[in-house]
């Protein structure tokens, strides 16, 4: 059974892990569309880019939600140790711009 209150070095833990989860999927959505490959036939372009495009909106996603999870994380890290003074391990993420 988990602790009914959280320890501020696991809150920090856990929000180093979606920071840099963040970090690494905007990178690999960005990574997936300079990939883009040709392939010829019309209709399966159509299909790749579609794959692609849902793809790199998927991983877009997830570094936004990681990046609220982690603002939201260092918000809660004072409250869940009663000091201002825990919250040094949870880092903001930060800000990129996504295509």
């Amino acid at each position: 059974m988990p602790p009914s209150h959280p320890r501020p070095e696991d809150l920090a833990a856990l929000g180093t892990a979606l920071s840099t989860t963040a970090e690494h999927t905007a990178t690999a959505s960005e990574h997936l569309l300079d990939h883009m490959v040709t392939v010829g036939d019309h209709a399966t372009q159509a299909a790749v880019d579609g794959l692609i495009d849902a793809s790199a909106d998927a991983l877009r996603e997830i570094s936004v939600s990681a990046r609220e999870l982690t603002l939201g994380l260092a918000a809660a890290a004072p409250i869940a140790s009663g000091s201002a003074h825990h919250d040094e391990g949870i880092r903001a993420p930060r800000v990129r711009q996504l295509r």
